[in-house]
């Protein structure tokens, strides 16, 4: 069986990875920095996750007025640069855990890239970011 290879040009922030953990299973948001080594702008077109039946791209977007989230197709980590998914900016949605997820587990989570590639990673799951 062929495997997809895992692209070795993008690579996660230290200490920026990580899910917020909400109880009653409730939809948790994920934050990840990601950088890009090639020369070129890859595309994240999909993410996925073992761990929960639906996940979501969400850019928060504020006006004047108020702030919405805006489902989000795709994203691009620029070629030799970096794309963060923060808290009040883009970010991923968890929904729907398939197994009990607790503060300290890790949720896996596969970023399917234009290119043909894959990058997988463990996000560890958090009350909040100052738990590193």
């Amino acid at each position: 069986m062929a495997r997809t290879p895992v692209s070795t040009d993008i690579t996660s922030a230290k200490n920026s990875v990580w899910v917020r953990w909400l109880p009653n299973a409730l939809p948790a948001a994920g934050y990840v920095g990601l950088k890009n080594s090639a020369d070129k702008d890859i595309k994240v077109t999909k993410i996925k996750s073992p761990d929960y039946q639906r996940v979501t791209i969400y850019q928060t977007v504020t006006d004047s007025e108020s702030s919405k989230m805006v489902k989000r197709d795709d994203f691009t980590v620029p070629a030799k640069g970096e794309f963060a998914l923060l808290p009040g900016s883009y970010h991923i949605m968890f929904e729907k855990p398939t197994r009990l997820i607790t503060p300290g587990d890790n949720a896996r989570v596969i970023f399917s890239l234009d290119n043909g590639t894959v990058f997988k990673i463990r996000m560890p799951v958090r009350t909040s970011p100052e738990l590193y």
